[in-house]
């Protein structure tokens, strides 16, 4: 059975905000107009931790799109949610961990890899979840393997 593109991506970002907030307890935004302050699928934050993510079908499909314009949009999402993390550290006096997030729910090919690997070069926070690494975040969902008991409580009737 073939999924519909849209439900696949619903059940995505459904996931990735599960992560977030029954494992990492962060509070998420998902990616509705206007809700977020950087243009992601999802921003989480915590004390001290900040994290934008985006599907890696951003990069994936962008074939007709000049290797430097993918770093570019890597570039600007990592330079706006850095600006955010120094506006908490303003606010809050805590200093902040802010890292882009590209989740590979499909194995990322080289558009994907390279961009990343060339914003790395630049020295800007990104990391590549690799298929692996996104299929174990999903493991963790499933078995709830969490940091805190209060967490599953509180999100229990949600």
């Amino acid at each position: 059975m073939r999924v519909p593109k849209l439900l696949k991506a619903d059940v995505e970002r459904a996931l990735i905000y599960a992560y977030y907030r029954l494992v990492k307890d962060c509070q998420v935004s998902m990616d509705i107009p206007d809700e977020n302050i950087i243009p992601v699928v999802a921003f989480a934050h915590k004390t001290s931790e900040i994290y934008a993510m985006d599907f890696s079908s951003t990069y994936q499909f962008a074939e007709k799109v000049k290797p430097s314009t993918r770093v570019r949009w890597i570039r600007n999402k990592t330079e706006q949610m850095l600006r955010y993390a120094e506006f908490a550290v303003i606010q809050h006096n805590i200093e902040y961990k802010a890292l882009y997030e590209i989740w590979c729910f499909i194995p990322p090919n080289n558009r994907v890899i390279d961009a990343v690997e060339a914003a790395a070069k630049e020295n800007l926070p990104v990391s590549l979840i690799s298929h692996d690494a996104v299929n174990d975040r999903i493991r963790q969902v499933a078995s709830l393997e969490h940091l805190k008991d209060d967490i599953i409580y509180n999100n229990a009737f949600l």
